[in-house]
C-alpha cells in the first residue's frame, strides 16, 4: 500500500511527538501485524485520510521497539486503539474498529 504525504508510520517517540503538535488533526493508528481487526481497520483508516488531506494519519506499531514508550504513555492495552489529537493534547479516541461514516463523524466533531 503507497504511502501518502499525510500518512505517517511512526519508529520514534521524538517523531510522534513532533508529528502531533500540529494545529491540523491528526488520527494515531495504534496496530500490530498480528491482530485481525488492525487489519480490517488500518486500510479503512488510509482511505480516509487519502480523502481528506487535510487530516494527517500516524501508524504506530505496537510490537516495534522503538514505540514501547508510546504504548506505555498512552496505555494501549487493546489494539486497534485511535487516538485523535490537535495542538499536541489528545482530544478523541476509540477502540476496535468502526464504521466509515462513525470515523467521519469523529472527524468532523473534532476538526
Amino acid at each position: 500500500m503507497a504511502e501518502n504525504e499525510n500518512i505517517i508510520e511512526i519508529t520514534s517517540k521524538e517523531q510522534f511527538d513532533e508529528a502531533v503538535k500540529s494545529e491540523s488533526l491528526i488520527i494515531v493508528d495504534f496496530w500490530a501485524n498480528w491482530c485481525g481487526p488492525c487489519r480490517v481497520l488500518k486500510p479503512l483508516l488510509h482511505k480516509i485520510a487519502s480523502e481528506h488531506q487535510e487530516i494527517q494519519l500516524l501508524t504506530v506499531d505496537v510490537d516495534l521497539d522503538t514505540n514501547r514508550d508510546l504504548v506505555t504513555q498512552y496505555s494501549i492495552n487493546s489494539i486497534p486503539k485511535v487516538i485523535f489529537f490537535k495542538n499536541g493534547k489528545d482530544i478523541d479516541d476509540f477502540v476496535w474498529v468502526m464504521p466509515e461514516n462513525e470515523i467521519l463523524e469523529k472527524i468532523e466533531a473534532n476538526k
